[in-house]
């Protein structure tokens, strides 16, 4: 029907789980079965159908344990179904035709979808899991609309995970929830409620950007944090209007986003926190701290970090103790920034024992804030001339895990600062490979 949103094709639903169970780099992975790591790439997004004997060998290689090989053979069921669909439907729905299926057929039809990756270890989006409960409000009579503090607790428990789940794994069930938020939104005039709720609606909006890089380009994050923006400006809470400026700041540092965008953000967060102490202007501070340091203006950089650390000791015990979610500040965090920026200027005696401290310290689920720790470590063993260890040790880390925004910056400028003569050793072109767009 015209104006639907298409459904995914089946070598595009093959690639999502394949990404899904994946839990190491895409070269690694690849090195494991008799395929390119770039015809592994196209199989993940489903640009390219997956030969039936190359399925045995990825459930193995994916640890997926019969996933799936389980998966492989409804999607080829299904497609038998859609294919004898289609022929239905170019012949007719004369009496000797069999009937179009109804509603519930096509219910049955998508809950295929999930049935076909129900497994151990297998990854299930919440969103989905809401589909095969649709008809429950039917069968209790209670409604089915979330109050305002249900909505507070659903963006609490995603501010739980955004540094500790896979990057990418959260868009799904974030876009069902924003979308189910909208419409809640639109029949709530109640003016406490509405602020309320915008709030909600910013924090979402602003996940699902952090969540984005992995699996869209940049336009769409750009377009999360513009709603996020938004929505925190009428919400009428302004330090969480700080906070959203100054994490679309470094995120925009981060991908190297064209224009003066990151800076600008920085001012719009500091001009908008006037002078109060509060989460969003320490990250703003930091954002700052290491543009200025990628300008080669050392002085200025330095005097930026002693701003950073001015204000984050002013900051409340319950953001400096919380160690995991998005809205903590531990003092790890300072230790991190202050090490990338001595590192990025040279001062690399410093930056090592800052850097050293900051990965004893750093909480043990935040397994990607350890390797970025440990990529900078690696910067500063180059930088000392231990070239070849530092170089190798990089690409073991990059490999190990998604290349975040971060993880990408932090390589490209340990690449970029490479001197020439060792610009072509073989370490140096595989981490380059690593953190390629196509290896993405």
């Amino acid at each position: 029907m015209s104006g639907q949103t298409p459904q995914p094709s089946s070598a595009q639903l093959f690639g999502a789980v394949l990404r899904a169970f994946r839990r190491t780099g895409l070269r690694e992975m690849a090195a494991r079965l008799p395929v390119s790591w770039g015809h592994l790439a196209r199989i993940e997004r489903g640009d390219q159908p997956v030969p039936p004997d190359l399925v045995p060998l990825l459930d193995t290689a994916y640890n997926a344990e019969g996933v799936l090989i389980r998966l492989s053979e409804l999607l080829a069921r299904d497609k038998v179904l859609t294919e004898w669909e289609s022929r239905v439907l170019q012949a007719g729905t004369s009496s000797a035709n069999p009937p179009i299926p109804d509603e519930d057929d096509m219910q049955r039809r998508s809950l295929l979808r999930l049935l076909s990756v129900l497994g151990p270890g297998a990854a299930i989006s919440a969103s989905t899991i809401d589909a095969v409960h649709v008809g429950l409000q039917q069968i209790t009579g209670e409604p089915a609309d979330r109050d305002v503090d249900d909505w507070e607790q659903v963006a609490w428990d995603y501010a739980q995970g955004v540094w500790t789940d896979l990057s990418g794994s959260r868009s799904a069930d974030l876009a069902a929830d924003i979308h189910d938020l909208s419409r809640h939104l639109t029949r709530t005039s109640d003016d406490a409620e509405r602020a309320a709720l915008l709030r909600v609606y910013a924090q979402l909006s602003a996940f699902l950007a952090l969540d984005l890089p992995l699996i869209a380009g940049p336009r769409a994050c750009w377009r999360a944090w513009s709603a996020a923006r938004a929505a925190a400006d009428a919400s009428g809470d302004h330090d969480l209007a700080v906070w959203v400026r100054a994490r679309e700041a470094t995120e925009s540092y981060y991908m190297q986003r064209l224009g003066p965008a990151a800076e600008n953000l920085v001012a719009e967060a500091i001009e908008l926190a006037g002078g109060r102490p509060c989460l969003g202007m320490v990250n703003a501070l930091s954002a700052r701290s290491r543009m200025l340091a990628a300008q080669g203006q050392a002085d200025a950089a330095r005097r930026a970090l002693g701003e950073f650390k001015d204000a984050y000791a002013t900051l409340p015990a319950q953001v400096t103790s919380d160690r995991v979610s998005v809205w903590g500040k531990p003092l790890t965090e300072v230790l991190w920034v202050e090490g990338w920026v001595l590192t990025r200027i040279g001062d690399v005696g410093r930056a090592t024992s800052l850097l050293e401290q900051a990965l004893a310290a750093t909480a043990t689920e935040r397994v990607g804030a350890k390797a970025n720790l440990i990529l900078l470590q690696m910067w500063c063993a180059i930088q000392e001339g231990e070239v070849k260890e530092g170089l190798d040790r990089a690409v073991q880390v990059t490999q190990s895990l998604p290349v975040t925004p971060t993880r990408r910056r932090i390589v490209g400028d340990i690449l970029d600062n490479l001197p020439e003569k060792v610009r072509a050793l073989p370490a140096a072109r595989e981490l380059r490979a690593l953190v390629s767009p196509a290896a993405a």
